[in-house]
């Protein structure tokens, strides 16, 4: 019998990771952020977040960065966009330009450049700083930080492009905005390479696995996004905190729902032996 694929969002690092790492396909990523932002990412390798274990459930949920050197260059895919995002950002793009490389006593000066792939604005202090670019300040010394570029790609500009035949980058953008495979069939037309992304997202939405990865990444934000939302500390319990154990609680169901061991949920997830058996009575 055959299965209907699932749709699979462009705006989600799962699908970037599982697009950058595929030859035939990072060229979508490379084209469309050289046309936003003029940084041609071909010289870039991308690589797996440093802060990753090693096991492949954190490598399939990292960050996509792009490395040249002592340049880094960090995607940042916001489906969702609330105060609390651009905080996680700033504070994201400052830990990667912090984490020098070091050769003995030699330090390696690292320069970052965020992009931010801002979709959904769902707060209106956020207005004053989509699509813009900007630079970090030092409050003491009023001189700007050097080695940390913050760029922001508003996707609402792009939203509701379709191919014409003149607009390719511009509609690569607008489907990332698309929720269905048949919105976004309106936007390609007939456009060769948006054709091929989207045959491959088809295949992605046909592969059990990568679902699941991509399921567990879909609930963290979600409850990541409600816990810093409603989070309250009023002194016997923390908002944040219940958030981020319930958030784990359901990636680790999805993960042994896939057959993975016990020791690999505790890896992927932090959460404790007891807490993921409890899961299985």
């Amino acid at each position: 019998m055959n299965k209907t694929p699932r749709f699979i969002s462009l705006m989600s690092d799962t699908t970037a990771k599982a697009l950058v790492k595929d030859d035939h396909y990072k060229w979508f990523y490379e084209d469309f952020i050289k046309f936003a932002t003029g940084i041609d990412l071909k010289p870039y390798t991308a690589i797996d977040n440093e802060l990753n274990t090693g096991n492949k459930v954190k490598d399939y949920r990292a960050d996509t960065i792009f490395l040249n050197k002592n340049k880094l260059v960090n995607l940042e895919f916001n489906q969702d966009v609330h105060v609390h995002t651009i905080i996680k950002n700033i504070r994201y793009a400052l830990r990667m330009a912090g984490n020098g490389y070091l050769s003995g006593e030699q330090y390696y000066h690292r320069y970052v450049t965020q992009i931010n792939l801002n979709n959904k604005i769902k707060s209106a202090k956020v207005k004053k700083w989509n699509g813009k670019d900007y630079k970090l300040e030092d409050y003491k010394s009023k001189s700007y930080l050097k080695d940390v570029r913050i760029i922001t790609i508003d996707l609402g500009k792009y939203k509701g492009i379709v191919y014409d035949g003149t607009n390719k980058y511009e509609t690569y953008l607008s489907m990332l905005t698309a929720e269905s495979y048949e919105e976004m069939e309106k936007i390609i037309g007939d456009l060769k390479e948006g054709k091929i992304i989207m045959e491959k997202l088809k295949e992605l939405g046909l592969d059990d696995k990568f679902g699941a990865y991509y399921d567990a990444e879909i609930v963290h934000r979600k409850e990541v996004n409600s816990a810093r939302s409603d989070g309250y500390n009023d002194g016997k319990h923390d908002g944040r905190k219940e958030g981020r154990k319930e958030s784990a609680t359901s990636i680790a169901k999805n993960l042994l729902n896939m057959n993975l061991s016990v020791k690999d949920v505790m890896k992927a997830t932090g959460l404790k032996k007891k807490d993921i058996k409890s899961l299985t009575m």
